[in-house]
């Protein structure tokens, strides 16, 4: 097969600098040594990551692609490396499946305007996503969600036309907003948990605004976004016990939460969109977190109800 040798011809194969290269290894040290302190088994999801830089994409610990050319074992990962032409933005950062394999698409530091602790915070974010892609019966739940909202490709992920200008329904979000603020405000247990109680009737008030044909598209994405983003906080915060700059990260982003939910309700709904999703879920994993421990038990079996959840663990407590 001719295929590996026309791409060598047209593909650098020298290895990407040390300083990338001990980004990933920290990375995916980092989801090896802390995940099981966050996820169960966390630290057994391969973090395959597909570098994009300036003119080639440089996939690490991946098994061997057929459009990708080897490079060679690197030192400092440890991992086979493989190269090809860029086709991918140069600025991007996902997570997808090349062929049947789970990968971390990302753009270089200097590409997406990120320092070194920044860049590998984002790693762990899409290294959380790798393993929701490993949960049994995942992309079924994904599937059942598009088959909810009546759609006929997978384009409703990022697109669906949720009614996000719907004017009680930006009056039932704010009203969420300010209990999910009320929450990350409170320091007592027994404020925690009565912060919890009045989001859950703020959130069914929501949901009753939105209308069943359209929840589903919100239980997705604070199921899938917005616990990412708690994951990758979380993370960051166990890896900041040793790294002072990925902790001023760490806490920065936690700030952050309230700072957006304000935003959000100056700003409005429809500014911020499935955005202002991912930061509602980012608040609902630490609600869980908070009041029902194992709660990532439940995820793992059903990852898009955080609603039900929510509402197990206010009644748990409600009947104690």
């Amino acid at each position: 097969m001719l295929l590996p040798l026309v791409v060598a011809l047209q593909v650098s194969l020298a290895p990407p600098s040390p300083d990338i290269r001990a980004m990933i290894r920290d990375g995916a040290r980092i989801v090896a040594e802390q995940g099981d302190g966050v996820w169960p088994d966390l630290s057994a999801t391969p973090v395959v990551v597909q570098l994009v830089e300036g003119d080639r994409e440089v996939i690490f610990c991946a098994e061997p692609i057929e459009t990708f050319v080897a490079i060679g074992t690197d030192e400092t990962t440890g991992c086979l490396i493989q190269a090809r032409p860029r086709e991918l933005p140069t600025d991007i950062a996902a997570a997808t499946f090349l062929g049947d394999q789970p990968v971390i698409q990302i753009g270089t530091p200097e590409a997406l305007e990120a320092s070194r602790a920044d860049w590998t915070v984002l790693l762990l974010h899409e290294a959380f996503h790798l393993y929701q892609y490993n949960l049994p019966g995942y992309q079924e739940a994904v599937d059942q969600t598009g088959r909810d909202l009546g759609a006929s490709d997978i384009g409703w992920i990022l697109g669906h036309d949720f009614p996000y200008a719907d004017p009680a329904v930006g009056d039932a979000f704010r009203e969420l907003h300010t209990r999910a603020l009320a929450f990350l405000a409170a320091q007592a247990d027994a404020d925690v948990a009565r912060a919890v109680a009045a989001y859950v009737v703020a959130r069914a008030a929501a949901e009753a605004a939105v209308g069943p044909g359209d929840w589903p598209y919100y239980e997705f994405q604070v199921g899938q976004e917005g616990v990412a983003r708690w994951s990758e906080l979380r993370l960051a915060d166990m890896a900041g016990r040793e790294d002072a700059e990925i902790a001023a990260v760490a806490a920065e982003q936690w700030a952050g939460l309230a700072v957006s939910l304000r935003a959000i309700n100056d700003q409005g709904l429809g500014v911020w969109r499935r955005s202002s999703f991912y930061v509602l879920g980012a608040v609902e994993a630490e609600m869980l977190h908070r009041t029902s421990p194992g709660w990532q038990d439940a995820y793992r079996r059903a990852p898009f109800s955080m609603g039900t959840l929510l509402n197990d663990a206010v009644k748990e407590r409600s009947d104690e």
